[in-house]
């Protein structure tokens, strides 16, 4: 995936007092008394509309559907049953919202993250290389900014529980960190890349514009602009986007698919949220629409993406758990790697190139979750397991296959301030259809890490992350066997 970015612009490195600085914010946090806070449990930290209701576009809920139906989005038991009805206890800007504009009561609900990256690089490329990649041994700074409204469309006259999703996203410092120099097709600091726009640092980008509406309990309609993260394959203890879980992307979303898939994209389709799990089903346009807004006049003129997923709660060991499986076909022109003289650099081919292509590509995947302890009656208070598979083409795709497993959740160390941590393995199994020329150049092999976190809640609104991963780059001609990532994350709810 690293060796898709476009050149990013150069910036100063991350300086040693910095460093520093970061360091002692980590352990300040990490010595804050547990024991002065009352015995409770704490409340869930504050939600984004990737996980705050079922019908968010992650579509496949881990609650039943009816519940949650009874309320409206952004107020009601709903919301109160996530510790929605108190902002003040979860955001850097409190109640202000609510005390000077009323904005829930208005049917429109902001919110948003800021989200600091100070990552550091032992190994990888070891060599000079042309962009989009750069060498190894370095620390960059990047920071990434998230802006969210939420509106009730009920309330503005639409039909009953139907709401817009409005996302604007924007990153600024060093456009994908150190990933540029790892060499592996997974970045290794995945946020660092989005919105993928590197000659644009703090440009805002609108990345969502979706529109939602149940059309009854058990059945969801939704259209519009999405953002591909948080969409499908998603795991409990690895998944969302990168600000509050690991932040290496094969552990935080399928690769397979996500190598071949636009950031932002027009999309359609139902979901069928259930007791026993849910389905989904969608389309989406295979064009990247990050910098449009809603330009329709081509949609489709590049092809088709159809998927569809299947998810069934489990109680193993009397403890709830999740599997899923799924598949996404795609049909657009993409390079064809036996006969390709560079790796795949872009989502496709621009038409009169001259370069051989193959026009269908799919993926099959499958992932679950599994409680293993739990320390109170809420479903969420505890830790477990988690795994994900996925084989497909293997060209156009230059991944074959790709396996991950690991375990996370809240901490037994820190569980009362809401901690939690995360440490998985994730196997990149190469394409064996790379054209001479890119096998000779890059060397292509299948990669392999391992990422630790520990997600300190230091208040409600700010949680501090120390990161490690282990990494076996991909692109084993020009990097080394092994590589280390550290660093800290600053993630910040307003």
């Amino acid at each position: 995936m690293a060796g898709r970015c476009l050149p990013r612009p150069r910036g100063k490195g991350f300086g040693r007092p910095s460093i520093a600085l970061l360091l002692l914010l980590a352990l300040a946090a990490a010595a804050l008394p547990v024991a002065a806070q009352e015995p409770v449990e704490p409340e869930a930290p504050a939600l984004t509309e990737r996980d705050a209701f079922p019908y968010s576009i992650d579509l496949l809920p881990d609650d039943a559907a009816p519940a949650p139906f009874e309320a409206a989005p952004g107020g009601g038991e709903g919301a109160a049953a996530a510790g929605g009805d108190r902002p003040g206890t979860r955001a850097v800007t409190g109640d202000l919202f609510d005390r000077l504009f009323s904005t829930k009561e208005s049917g429109i609900t902001f919110g948003g993250r800021v989200t600091q990256y100070g990552f550091g690089l032992a190994g990888g490329i070891d060599r000079p290389v042309p962009p989009p990649l750069d060498q190894g041994d370095m620390f960059r700074y990047t920071g990434r900014s998230e802006y969210d409204a939420v509106v009730d469309l009920e309330k503005f006259g639409g039909l009953p529980h139907g709401r817009l999703l409005v996302r604007a996203e924007q990153w600024y410092g060093d456009y994908g960190n150190v990933s540029t120099g790892a060499g592996t097709f997974t970045p290794v600091v995945f946020p660092a890349l989005l919105p993928p726009r590197p000659n644009d640092p703090g440009v805002p980008y609108i990345t969502d514009f979706l529109f939602t509406q149940p059309l009854s309990p058990n059945w969801v309609v939704f259209g519009g602009k999405k953002d591909v993260l948080g969409s499908f394959d998603q795991d409990i203890f690895a998944g969302g986007d990168g600000t509050d879980q690991f932040v290496n992307q094969a552990l935080i979303a399928n690769p397979m698919f996500l190598l071949g898939l636009p950031y932002s994209f027009f999309t359609a389709g139902i979901v069928s949220p259930r007791d026993w799990g849910g389905m989904s089903v969608f389309v989406m346009d295979p064009k990247n629409r990050t910098a449009d807004f809603m330009q329709f006049g081509d949609l489709f003129n590049q092809g088709i993406i159809i998927g569809g997923e299947i998810k069934a709660k489990t109680m193993f060991f009397d403890r709830p758990g999740q599997q899923h499986v799924g598949a996404v076909w795609k049909h657009q022109e993409q390079l064809d790697l036996r006969a390709a003289f560079s790796p795949p650099l872009a989502d496709s081919v621009p038409p009169g190139s001259g370069q051989p292509t193959l026009w269908d590509s799919w993926v099959l995947y499958y992932g679950f979750d599994q409680y293993i302890v739990r320390y109170s009656d809420r479903p969420d208070r505890g830790w477990g397991l988690f795994g994900r598979a996925s084989i497909g083409d293997g060209n156009p795709n230059p991944v074959g296959y790709f396996l991950s497993t690991g375990v996370g959740g809240y901490s037994p160390l820190g569980r009362r301030r809401g901690d939690t941590f995360g440490i998985g393995w994730f196997l990149v199994g190469a394409s064996d259809q790379f054209g001479p020329v890119p096998t000779a150049l890059l060397g292509p092999r299948d990669g392999m890490g391992v990422e630790w976190f520990y997600n300190i809640q230091a208040t409600r609104w700010l949680n501090i992350t120390p990161d490690l991963q282990w990494i076996r780059p991909g692109l084993g001609a020009i990097a080394t066997d092994s590589a280390f990532v550290y660093g800290l994350r600053a993630n910040a709810t307003f």
